[in-house]
């Protein structure tokens, strides 16, 4: 009498699962721990040495906004309008052409 076998996982595939899943429930709390340290880690760094970027992104768009011609400034400014961007000023309104120091 023969055994019908293809309605069965074959045993190794069973025994992997099992290891996986005893694998996974074993170090389920290291993980959350740690992805939580990777976390904050990475939140304080960013928080110790984001002003840096910030402050060199500014310096940057204030020399690429004294390079611009008159019309590149309006042409940004009606931009920033449409997004409503920055202060908002009325159609006629003649600001200088210098940005906020």
């Amino acid at each position: 009498m023969k055994h019908d076998m293809h309605y069965r996982q074959p045993f190794w595939k069973l025994a992997l699962g099992g290891i996986l899943a005893g694998a996974a429930l074993y170090f389920f709390p290291f993980l959350i721990p740690a992805l939580a340290f990777v976390f904050l880690a990475g939140l304080l760094l960013r928080i110790s040495f984001g002003h840096r970027h910030h402050r060199n992104m500014r310096y940057a768009y204030a020399a690429r906004w004294q390079n611009m011609t008159a019309e590149q400034r309006e042409a940004m400014r009606m931009k920033f309008k449409g997004h409503r961007c920055g202060p908002v000023h009325g159609p006629n309104d003649t600001t200088s052409s210098q940005p906020n120091s």
